[in-house]
């Protein structure tokens, strides 16, 4: 089985543009998310997100010398970490995080500062074992899911405001001849926590200027915004989707095959309609097709089929059913989300392309005026991948106007007896043309229309000890990672993410580098699952 690389954390960031294909819409957002205006980046798990982030700041690092662009790259995925997360706790640790990265970045591109005012600000003072004090801050908050440490903020903490971090920030840029600094923040507010998420967001306009750019990173169907921030006053909305129906979309998805394992390319030229149609499937989402080609190996009709049945109809409903540990008091939601594509959305669209296969469609239409309640469960399977938010402002019959959605093709073609073939008739006619039409006042709509969006609780991280006691199975990881933690007997997600390096050096045949590339896609792994 080739080992494929799922997520951008297991990829060096020196690797990141070597294996990078780019469309024309990926370039474009990369030379975006290089630009000095703020970007909010959204798209569903696995469809490149952090991807772009790395490429983007792969390229300002390569011209830092000439262009004096900072880039900073920031991961928020220890924040389901923050045990009770006050507001105050976490923003303690946002603007900790920054200030340690943005120290870490300007040490790794040979920036010193000597002993200016602005360092102190970014370090604090420094702390007996070398390390700055509010390194000892972020480590204090992360660590204090195990309930051994003090996590509530003190007066003498050396932490800034954000006033008093912007007033650095613009010292840097003079001092060291910066035209500005870039952060680059990866799953900014995707925990779930949408107190959390508002405070993020506002922090997020509170420190703009012109000496620094945020892009920040977020899931569709899970980010609260808050009244504070604007979308259209304070960032550049983008949205990472890969058209399936936009030319050379099977060409791409196939060379970023190849980019990774270049031995897979006679298979693939050799099966060229069974890779296509897993490519398809996928519907613009990278990890989806390495996973299931991955699962398909030999690559062949037969593996394919039982791959294509066996993620899109077990594994995807898995993990959207999942949501409900993470995301409490949504269950109603994500129940009938998923009943009403399981049930009445697949199956119609199914029997439309099965009689007639000459004009395809895998999209549906739902009136601006659905139910809120409705808004709220497509959101959540726009977050899971089933569907794609596509165009608001659509009109379909009598002219009425709604949004039209992408329904995740691979749900559609693990329907058939036969995926291949009949994944390979829908690709080559979908139409966007045709919709399934969902009226505002639709009868499939009253089971979920009078639901109490003002009853759902923010339930922070009440989830969380009862996370950390799942077993790894719930863990994406790959199977020879999955049998090293059964090896270790790590056989809980709390046990791996307190597990040392040396613990996985334990393990057999397994040496150093190999232990912490283990170690690193595991606890990568932990981090996405406890984040949502």
């Amino acid at each position: 089985m080739p080992e494929l690389l799922f997520r951008t954390e297991d990829i060096r960031p020196d690797e990141i543009l070597d294996i990078l294909v780019e469309t024309r819409a990926d370039r474009e957002t990369i030379e975006q998310l290089k630009g000095r205006a703020p970007v909010v980046l959204r798209g569903s798990r696995g469809v490149g997100k952090s991807f772009l982030l790395r490429a983007a700041e792969a390229e300002l690092s390569n011209a830092f010398t000439e262009d004096r662009v900072l880039p900073v790259y920031v991961t928020f995925a220890r924040a389901s970490l923050i045990a009770d997360p006050t507001p105050a706790r976490f923003l303690s640790w946002m603007m900790a995080k920054l200030c340690n990265r943005l120290s870490r970045a300007l040490r790794t591109h040979g920036c010193g500062l000597g002993a200016s005012s602005a360092l102190r600000t970014l370090r604090g003072d420094s702390a007996a074992d070398g390390n700055s004090a509010l390194e000892e801050i972020e480590a204090r908050l992360e660590d204090s899911w195990q309930g051994e440490v003090a996590t509530e903020p003190v007066a003498s903490d050396p932490v800034p405001g954000p006033e008093d971090f912007m007033d650095a920030i613009e010292d840097i840029c003079q001092e060291l001849r910066l035209r500005r600094i870039v952060l680059f923040i990866d799953e900014a507010a995707h925990v779930f926590i949408p107190e959390q998420q508002r405070q993020f967001f506002t922090l997020m306009r509170d420190i703009r200027s012109p000496y620094l750019a945020v892009k920040a990173a977020v899931y569709p169907g899970a980010t609260s915004y808050g009244t504070s921030f604007q979308m259209s006053h304070d960032a550049t909305l983008i949205s990472v989707d890969r058209g399936v129906t936009d030319e050379g979309y099977a060409g791409s998805m196939r060379e970023m095959v190849y980019k990774q394992d270049a031995s897979l390319r006679q298979s693939i030229e050799t099966q060229g309609e069974v890779f296509d149609t897993l490519a398809f499937a996928a519907t613009g989402n990278p990890r989806i097709l390495l996973k299931t080609l991955a699962r398909s190996t030999p690559l062949n009709r037969r593996n394919a089929q039982e791959s294509v049945r066996g993620y899109y109809r077990e594994d995807i409903w898995t993990e959207h059913s999942g949501l409900s540990e993470r995301y409490p008091g949504h269950e109603a939601l994500i129940d009938w989300g998923r009943q009403f594509i399981e049930n009445e959305v697949l199956p119609a669209l199914h029997r439309r392309n099965s009689s007639d296969p000459n004009e395809t469609s895998s999209f549906i239409w739902v009136h601006k005026d659905a139910p809120q309640t409705v808004k709220e469960a497509l959101r959540l399977l726009c977050y899971s991948g089933v569907l794609q938010e596509g165009v608001s402002g659509i009109r379909a019959t009598r002219s009425e106007i709604g949004t039209r959605y992408m329904v995740n093709l691979g749900c559609q073609f693990a329907l058939d007896g036969e995926p291949i073939s009949f994944g390979a008739n829908v690709r080559r006619n979908l139409s966007v043309k045709r919709m399934l039409e969902f009226g505002a006042n639709h009868a499939l709509f009253r089971e979920i229309a009078k639901f109490d969006l003002d009853a759902i609780n923010d339930a922070g991280n009440q989830a969380l000890v009862h996370q950390l006691a799942r077993s790894t199975d719930v863990l994406d990881i790959t199977p020879f990672q999955r049998d090293k933690l059964d090896e270790l007997e790590l056989v809980t997600v709390g046990a791996v993410l307190a597990a040392s390096e040396k613990d996985f050096q334990k393990a057999w045949y397994v040496g150093e580098t190999r232990a912490r590339q283990i170690r690193n896609a595991a606890i990568a792994a932990v981090y996405e699952y406890l984040s949502g």
